[in-house]
């Protein structure tokens, strides 16, 4: 996979909507139905999330050259101004699978079972 990174939803929602209206959906046609070609994710940061869409790439390796060949099907809509990157950036916030997770919880929990050996030790 590759990603192109936006600084806002609504530019990921616009470039979305850009590339639908190349395919041709039936929104940019009659007003109604499919609108984006891809979805997109936002960033679960609460101060100015950025947001990313997924571009599917594939790459294969022919056994004998050791040549990589990259193939991304959407190719033909990724415009000059889409950068493909293939990882997101190392400040990207994620959601945390536990929405009720409290940050370091398991440094804590480091700390009592400390305690509990030291009880046992008496």
């Amino acid at each position: 996979m590759a990603y192109i990174i936006f600084d806002t939803e609504q530019e990921a929602e616009a470039r979305s909507a850009q590339a639908g209206q190349q395919k041709g959906y039936s929104f940019w046609s009659k007003g109604s139905g499919t609108k984006y070609h891809w979805s997109w994710s936002v960033e679960a940061s609460e101060e100015d999330p950025r947001a990313y869409i997924e571009i599917q790439k594939s790459v294969s390796v022919d056994p004998e050259t050791e040549e990589e060949t990259v193939s991304i099907p959407d190719q033909n809509l990724l415009t000059d101004d889409d950068v493909l990157v293939d990882e997101l950036p190392e400040d990207w916030v994620t959601a945390s699978a536990n929405p009720d997770e409290v940050p370091d919880e398991d440094e804590d929990e480091d700390e009592d079972e400390d305690e509990d050996e030291d009880e046992g030790d008496d």
